[in-house]
C-alpha cells in the first residue's frame, strides 16, 4: 500500500541553533515555490514525548525530508532514522564551515549518518542556493509550473504575473492543512484583493490541471493533488 502524503510538504529537521537561518530562507522560498517547508518547533507540543509524535506525523505525511546534520545533533539522527524507516525520500545537508563545528562535543556528523549521501554548504548563501535547487527540482514544483504554463497561454505579461500570484496564494492557504472549505478559501483570496470571478476561474483551471481537487456541493472542499 502506497504511503499517503501531502504532495508539496517538506519536513525539515535541524538543530535549534539553525532555526532562524532556515526560517529566513524558507520565507523567501514560500514566495516563489508551491512547496511547504515545515519545521517542528518547541511550541508544537507540551513535552518531548508529544513533540516526537508530532515530528513522526509530519515526517510521515511529507513528500520529502531535509535533515541538517551540522554539529552532530542526536535528534536529527533520530528523525532521519524514522524517515528512513517509513521510506520518506530524504537528503542530508551539512555545513562545512569550521565555525559551525566549534563549541560542540559531538562529532561533525552523528555516527549513524556516516556514509549517507550528503550535500555540504559553506555559508548561508550556499545553503539558500541548495534549497533553491531542491525547490526547482521537486516533483510538485515541476507539476505546478507545467500546469501554470498551460493556464497562462494567451494572457498578457501582467495577467500572467497576477495568475501566478493567485495560484501560489491558493497553495499557501493549504499550508499545514489537508483540505480547506472552498468558501473559506474564496474569502481568504478576496481579502487579498482578488475578485470572485477570477478566483473561481483560477480554481477551475487548477482543478482541471490536477494541482488541486475541488469537490462539489454546498460544503465543497479543496485539497492539493
Amino acid at each position: 500500500m502506497a504511503r499517503p502524503f501531502v504532495p508539496n510538504q517538506i519536513f525539515v529537521g535541524l538543530p535549534w541553533k539553525l532555526g532562524k537561518k532556515y526560517e529566513g530562507i524558507i520565507t523567501k522560498l514560500h514566495i516563489k515555490y508551491p512547496l511547504y517547508f515545515t519545521i517542528v518547533g518547541r511550541h508544537d507540543a507540551q513535552d518531548a514525548v508529544d513533540l516526537f509524535e508530532v515530528i513522526k506525523q509530519r515526517i510521515g505525511t511529507s513528500s520529502y525530508a531535509i535533515f541538517d546534520a551540522t554539529g552532530g545533533n542526536a535528534n536529527v539522527s533520530l528523525e532521519y532514522g524514522y524517515a528512513e524507516g517509513v521510506e520518506v525520500p530524504r537528503i542530508i545537508l551539512l555545513s562545512s564551515h569550521k565555525a559551525s563545528h566549534r563549541h560542540t562535543a559531538a562529532s561533525p556528523i552523528v555516527s549513524d549518518l556516516t556514509g549517507k549521501r550528503r550535500v555540504q554548504y559553506t555559508n548561508e548563501n550556499a545553503l539558500q542556493a541548495e534549497l533553491e535547487k531542491f525547490s526547482k527540482n521537486h516533483d510538485h514544483t515541476k507539476k505546478f509550473e507545467k500546469a501554470l504554463s498551460k493556464m497562462m497561454k494567451g494572457l498578457s505579461r501582467g495577467a500572467k504575473k497576477r495568475l501566478r500570484s493567485l495560484a501560489l496564494k491558493v497553495v499557501r492557504a493549504l499550508d499545514g492543512k489537508t483540505k480547506i472549505r472552498r468558501a473559506e478559501l474564496v474569502q481568504y483570496l478576496e481579502a487579498r484583493s482578488y475578485g470572485e470571478t477570477e478566483i473561481e476561474t483560477a480554481l477551475k483551471k487548477m482543478h482541471s490541471a490536477r494541482i488541486i481537487s475541488c469537490s462539489v456541493g454546498k460544503y465543497s472542499e479543496v485539497t492539493l493533488v
